[in-house]
């Protein structure tokens, strides 16, 4: 299914809603995101499923990209971001009419529901929260996300993990993107030495629509040496806001 079809299912079971209610006083950056109270809100863990036609015109145009001078690959890179319908680009696409197959494809793409989760924040004094988080495993009992280890410094307006400390900044996406028009915040981090390079991150936005609110984690780690992946770990959590309206438009479909 759609997202709008997919937030129509979550919201035919009860599901809190994720409001300033909920958040008390939290701070400025998480207000009207997730609640910072010491409860949590229900989620789902979700990733987009590409239909066959997209995979396959996907393919073509990266078979061009590889072919192209490392110039133009690093110009084409430098326009694309994660999880966003590539922009236009003669080099990939010749014939314009492949291009408006390719984005009509991209349309088609479904959202599977991996877990159920629950999420929000407790303060733990000086500024700090603490992450509350719980998925169901195999045997039936629950488990924190990875999400858990996080702390939030209200007075730095900074995420501290294992890592180290997450800096943020606004978000922002349109139609292009897998999930919709949303605006929140993000924080990051890259730390770099002589044996690999660790991205870290973590995004809270709220659709432009008001009917959802997502949470982004993501930790990557590259080899200094030869490039390759050391460790690969993210997801994306999806939480519906219940309103009198249950109601939920997926931008760009009807």
């Amino acid at each position: 299914m759609n997202l709008s079809r997919f937030l129509m299912t979550l919201l035919a079971a009860p599901v809190v809603m994720c409001s300033a209610a909920h958040a008390g006083k939290a701070p400025e950056a998480l207000a009207g995101y997730l609640p910072c109270n010491g409860t949590a809100i229900a989620g789902t863990v979700i990733r987009p499923v590409r239909d066959q036609s997209f995979i396959e015109l996907h393919q073509a145009a990266i078979k061009r990209f590889v072919q192209l001078p490392k110039e133009k690959q690093e110009a084409i890179n430098k326009k694309g971001a994660a999880d966003r319908l590539m922009a236009y680009d003669a080099d990939l696409w010749p014939d314009k009419a492949e291009y408006e197959k390719y984005a009509a494809a991209w349309k088609k793409t479904q959202m599977a529901r991996l877990a159920d989760v629950h999420v929000g924040l407790k303060a733990a004094g000086d500024g700090m929260y603490n992450v509350l988080s719980a998925t169901r495993v195999s045997n039936g009992n629950s488990m924190p996300l990875t999400i858990g280890s996080l702390r939030y410094d209200s007075k730095k307006n900074a995420w501290i993990s294992n890592n180290g400390e997450l800096t943020g900044t606004s978000f922002s996406a349109d139609e292009t993107f897998d999930y919709g028009p949303q605006t929140g915040n993000e924080w990051k981090l890259e730390k770099k030495d002589s044996l690999s390079t660790l991205n870290e991150m973590i995004r809270i936005t709220k659709a432009t629509d008001g009917k959802a609110v997502f949470l982004y984690y993501s930790l990557t780690e590259r080899s200094a040496i030869s490039g390759t992946v050391i460790a690969n770990h993210g997801y994306t959590i999806l939480f519906p806001i219940t309103t009198a309206s249950a109601h939920a438009t997926r931008p760009g479909r009807k």
